[in-house]
C-alpha cells in the first residue's frame, strides 16, 4: 500500500514538471530531493503501521507490574526467638484493696520489671519485681484522714510459655508465685494530743502493714519492632491474702522488651 502511494506521487510530480516545461536541470534537482526524503517517510509510515504500536491500534499500554514484596517489613525478617534471655521494664496500673471496709479499693501506679531465661524457643523461667503507689479513700473517722498514701511491693517467679510466635508478635502466658508486702498505715501519722501513738489502721478501715503470699496469672503480648526490641502489654490477675482475706485484683503494664541476641541454633544440642 505504501509503495503504491509513493509511485502515484512520483508520477504526479513528473506530470507537473512536464506540464509546466520545467528544465531538465530543475527536474534532476527535484528528483534528488525526492529520493532523499522518500526513505525517511517510508520508515516513519512503517513504524506507525506496526501491530504493537499503541498509537495506531488505539490500545493503552499494559499497566506496570507491582512488586509483591515492596511493602514487606524487612526489619522483622531476622526475628527468630532464638534468644536465651530477655528483660522487660514498664509502667503499671494495679487495683488494690487495702482494707476490709474499703470495698472500692484504689488504682495504684508503679513499675513492672521482668526477666526471663528461655530454655527452649517456647519454655522459660521468669522472675518479676513490681511496686505500686498511690492514695486511697478511707472510712469516715474522727481524725479527719481522707486519702492516705499506701504502697505495695511484690517479688514473684514462675514459668512462661510462648503460645504463638511470629515475625510481627508473640503471645506468652505465665504463672508466677511469690510474696507481697503492703505498707498501708505508715502515712496515717499519730493520734492527736493528749493521746499518743500511731493512728490505728482499723479506725480508718485499712489493714496493718503486713506481708502476704501473692500469685499472678496472666501473660504478655510482644509487638516486635526489631529482632531485639518489642513493645509489650502484660495483664495479670493478682491474688493476695491480707488480713486473713483473699483479694483478687487486676494489674496491667506496658513497656519495652529487650532480647539478648544469640546466633541461630543456640538451643540445638551439640553432636556427640
Amino acid at each position: 500500500m505504501l509503495l503504491k502511494e509513493n509511485v502515484v506521487t512520483a508520477a504526479v510530480c513528473q506530470a507537473v514538471l512536464l506540464r509546466f516545461k520545467v528544465r531538465p536541470a530543475a527536474m534532476a534537482i527535484g528528483l534528488m530531493a525526492w529520493l532523499m526524503i522518500f526513505p525517511a517517510m517510508t520508515r516513519r509510515a512503517e513504524a506507525q503501521e506496526q501491530p504493537g504500536n499503541s498509537a495506531s491500534s488505539g490500545k493503552l499500554p499494559p499497566p506496570p507490574t507491582i512488586d509483591a514484596d515492596v511493602n514487606r517489613n524487612l526489619t522483622l525478617a531476622d526475628v527468630r526467638y532464638d534468644n536465651k534471655y530477655d528483660i522487660y521494664g514498664g509502667i503499671g496500673d494495679y487495683h488494690a484493696n487495702a482494707g476490709p471496709q474499703l470495698l472500692g479499693g484504689a488504682n495504684l501506679g508503679g513499675f513492672d520489671i521482668q526477666g526471663t531465661r528461655w530454655f527452649t524457643k517456647r519454655l522459660g523461667v521468669t522472675v518479676n519485681a513490681r511496686g505500686y503507689y498511690g492514695t486511697i479513700g478511707v472510712a469516715p473517722n474522727p481524725y479527719l484522714i481522707k486519702g492516705p498514701f499506701i504502697m505495695e511491693h511484690m517479688g514473684l517467679g514462675g514459668a512462661s510459655y510462648r503460645l504463638k510466635v511470629g515475625k510481627p508478635a508473640a503471645l506468652t502466658v505465665h504463672g508466677l508465685v511469690g510474696a507481697s508486702y503492703g505498707d498501708f498505715n505508715s502515712a496515717l501519722g499519730n493520734l492527736p494530743p493528749p493521746a499518743s501513738g500511731p493512728v490505728p489502721p482499723a479506725a480508718v478501715g485499712l489493714f496493718n502493714n503486713q506481708a502476704s503470699i501473692a500469685t499472678a496469672l496472666g501473660g504478655s503480648l510482644d509487638l516486635n519492632r526489631s529482632p531485639q526490641l518489642a513493645f509489650r502489654i502484660s495483664p495479670d490477675w493478682v491474688y493476695t491474702r491480707f488480713g486473713g482475706m483473699t483479694q483478687t485484683e487486676f494489674a496491667i503494664s506496658v513497656g519495652i522488651t529487650y532480647r539478648l541476641k544469640f546466633p541461630p541454633g543456640a538451643f540445638k544440642k551439640k553432636a556427640q
